[in-house]
């Protein structure tokens, strides 16, 4: 059996409003990641949210596995998931990082992707449609993969 733990950057109520509580927050969630290393868990997935006041401030989740990274051995760090429509970011920046971050943690990096999450998010990217990023990922997602191919 494999353990895994999913880290969202969740800080509730008056913290997510008060910047020395938000970071206490944000660096407990990493440390769990620490301690789940050293109990030899498999998985620590790493979600990617934006604009939202209390249940995730992971807005860069490459950062957080970055500081992980450093600091574990074995636990395969994984986007839960990047979205990747390019009105957000360009597909080469998603397909840079995944390749640098697989090379940094000597190949414990898992690439987890999909669409997105609820119309307010993607709103912040002025994404009005959430249909409209199923087609996005269908081509996104088998381009950075051939990017990594050539």
């Amino acid at each position: 059996m494999e353990f895994g733990i999913f880290l969202n950057g969740f800080t509730p109520g008056p913290a997510a409003h008060d910047r020395p509580s938000e970071h206490l927050s944000l660096m407990r969630e990493l440390d769990l990641a620490i301690k789940a290393d050293k109990h030899n868990w498999k998985y620590v997935w790493f979600g990617e949210h934006h604009a939202l006041t209390e249940y995730s401030h992971m807005s860069a989740p490459e950062v957080a596995m970055g500081y992980v990274a450093a600091r574990t051995e074995r636990i395969h760090l994984g986007t839960g998931i990047n979205s990747l429509s390019p009105r957000k970011e360009h597909p080469v920046r998603f397909a840079e990082r995944a390749a640098m971050l697989d090379h940094i943690t000597e190949g414990r990096f898992e690439w987890g992707t999909g669409r997105g999450a609820g119309s307010h998010e993607v709103a912040s990217f002025n994404i009005m449609d959430t249909n409209s990023t199923k087609a996005e990922w269908d081509e996104v997602s088998r381009e950075i993969v051939r990017m990594w191919e050539q």
